[in-house]
């Protein structure tokens, strides 16, 4: 697998985020195919089916959730390496924590996290940057929000 991966110009950069794993990136690349093939975050989000939605009607305004539309092993991946992210000291042990501090529930944070994830990846493969913990403020994290 890791012979693969190598092929895949920009696994090399997936792989440099903290609590991402071989299997998870190979797995990630295998649902995707191309990351570059998307022109917005949104396009991906809606393809692993994290995008967001909410049934509203007159002034009723429903509560957002995922739609769930879209690859289940996608999000599947996602939500694991997000368990994995928030176990790891970084940004997203930090963004997890304060989610719950202001409330939001554990599972809900975790989808939170995976959409962060997802979002991350495709900024640095839109980039082609490998990724860096403490770049300029968390430079990465600012780009993929």
């Amino acid at each position: 697998m890791r012979v693969y991966l190598q092929q895949i110009a920009y696994s090399q950069n997936i792989l440099s985020i903290k609590g991402l794993a071989e299997v998870t990136v190979a797995g990630l690349i295998g649902e995707v195919a191309d990351f570059n093939k998307f022109d917005t975050i949104s396009e991906v989000m809606k393809l692993a089916g994290l995008d967001l939605y909410e049934i509203s009607s007159g002034n009723h305004r429903g509560q957002r959730r995922i739609s769930k539309r879209g690859r289940p092993l996608m999000r599947k991946l996602l939500f694991f390496a997000a368990i994995n992210a928030v176990k790891s000291k970084g940004i997203m042990h930090q963004k997890y924590h304060q989610m719950l501090n202001r409330g939001m529930l554990k599972m809900k944070a975790l989808v939170a996290i995976a959409r962060k994830l997802l979002g991350l990846i495709f900024a640095i493969v839109r980039d082609n940057t490998k990724y860096v913990e403490n770049y300029s403020d968390n430079y990465h994290y600012k780009l993929a929000a």
